[in-house]
């Protein structure tokens, strides 16, 4: 009787044991911090490639000089399209999802325009004669105005934009009253300063690395230039070959929009 009791007492005892053990409060594991929400703030540089399209207008005068009574000669809209590639460098702050910032880009691009006279009966003028314009560079310093959802941002962008134009003038050789005038070749560049008007989006991949698409209109303006000296016959002097010189200008409108992919490295 005496083992009897003595069993059912332990059995009792380690029935009870896990009920109280369940009972015991079981500590909860760590809970994991959530990660920073990403800022775009900071200074970044990168590059960027893509395509560019140039449109310009041109008109060409000869100042009255001579006998001659000058004139001028305006040709229609010309276009031309290049690759364009460079780098850009700016900072970014963020205010809430209010992105502003200052960014500047120089590239390289490779505009060309040309222009020959077919027949013409407008004088000075004659058929063959050749005008062309180049530009190998564009730089532009913008502020930026962006609305960011986490990693991504949207953006609009606007500043003072720069390139340099060539242009080139040959008025080929010719004959005139018995006269033979000879070829004038001339050349003149200027740095242009013009206005910069686009948007973009941006997705920074991690924190540091940031891909982005940005599409730009700017325009330059009309600018005139130095298109050389013609020789013109004095006035009076048919007789004897006696020569002035006539002026010469090139003035050229220049417009050109760009699409570019962007990659940059944020400090």
């Amino acid at each position: 009787m005496k083992r009897f009791l003595t069993a059912t007492v332990g059995l009792l005892a380690a029935s009870a044991v896990p009920a109280v053990a369940a009972d015991l409060p079981v500590k909860a594991p760590p809970m994991m911090a959530a990660p920073p929400p990403f800022s775009w703030t900071g200074c970044y540089i990168g590059g960027n490639v893509g395509g560019k399209w140039g449109q310009s207008t041109d008109t060409v005068t000869v100042a009255p000089a001579g006998a001659g009574a000058g004139g001028t000669i305006a040709f229609a809209q010309d276009r031309s399209s290049s690759l364009i590639a460079g780098g850009q460098l700016g900072c970014n702050y963020q205010t809430g999802p209010w992105v502003f910032g200052l960014e500047g880009d120089v590239d390289w691009q490779r505009l060309r325009f040309s222009r020959t006279i077919g027949a013409t009966t407008i004088f000075p003028f004659v058929g063959g004669d050749r005008f062309d314009a180049r530009s190998d560079w564009q730089a532009s310093i913008r502020g930026r105005l962006g609305y960011a959802w986490d990693r991504w941002l949207l953006y609009v962008t606007g500043g003072a934009a720069f390139t340099s134009v060539t242009v080139g003038a040959n008025f080929i050789a010719t004959t005139s009253g018995g006269f033979n005038f000879p070829a004038t070749v001339a050349s003149d560049s200027k740095t242009l300063t013009g206005w910069t008007l686009g948007g973009g989006m941006e997705y920074a991949v991690t924190n540091n690395w940031i891909v982005g698409v940005e599409g730009r209109y700017s325009n330059y303006g009309t600018q005139t230039y130095n298109a050389g000296l013609l020789a013109t016959i004095a006035a009076g002097a048919l007789a004897a070959p006696t020569f002035t010189f006539a002026s010469a200008t090139q003035s050229m409108k220049l417009e050109t929009f760009e699409v570019m992919g962007r990659l940059s490295y944020k400090f």
